[in-house]
């Protein structure tokens, strides 16, 4: 996997937030040219919607035409997990690359492994994909992918069953 830049990893951040705006601006303009869908809409929440639509054209115009800010170094240390975030995804990384064609582990699985509870578990997996180290696909059960180089990722202190 290749390594990047912390500009280049800000480049892509910034692209693909474009992508997101814009296309949630033209999912939502399209909601908003449907004279049918419109017709079943209460009138406030028809001017929410173009109050929204306004503000996502606002911020897609500021995020293309503005340049990228001088970005500071970012210290090594934010750009790696924590201990135990560490230990989460080499757990993931192990998993996947032994077991069931490349599925993640189920969240029991993890409960299991790590002696935590199920809140537990999900906090921490909303952590790493807030952080940028994993993925996760919803409505998909172990739709998980790690998008952390793998050799970034510690050892595993106990190996697993």
């Amino acid at each position: 996997m290749p390594r990047h830049s912390p500009s280049s990893t800000h480049h892509d951040t910034n692209t693909a937030t474009v992508e997101a705006v814009a296309s949630t601006s033209r999912e939502l303009r399209a909601m908003l040219e449907n004279d049918v869908y419109m017709e079943e809409t209460p009138l406030e929440v028809q001017m929410t919607m173009g109050n929204a639509l306004c503000a996502l054209d606002e911020a897609l115009r500021l995020l293309t035409s503005a340049p990228f800010p001088a970005s500071q170094p970012v210290p090594r240390s934010a750009n790696l997990p924590t201990p135990k975030q560490g230990q989460f995804l080499a757990y993931i990384d192990a998993y996947m690359r032994t077991n069931h064609a490349g599925l993640a582990p189920t969240h029991a699985r993890l409960q299991r492994y790590f002696n935590l509870t199920a809140p537990s578990v999900n906090s921490m997996l909303v952590r790493l994909e807030e952080r940028g180290f994993i993925r996760r696909i919803a409505g998909q059960p172990r739709g998980i992918t790690l998008t952390i180089d793998p050799a970034l990722l510690p050892p595993l202190e106990r190996p697993f069953k």
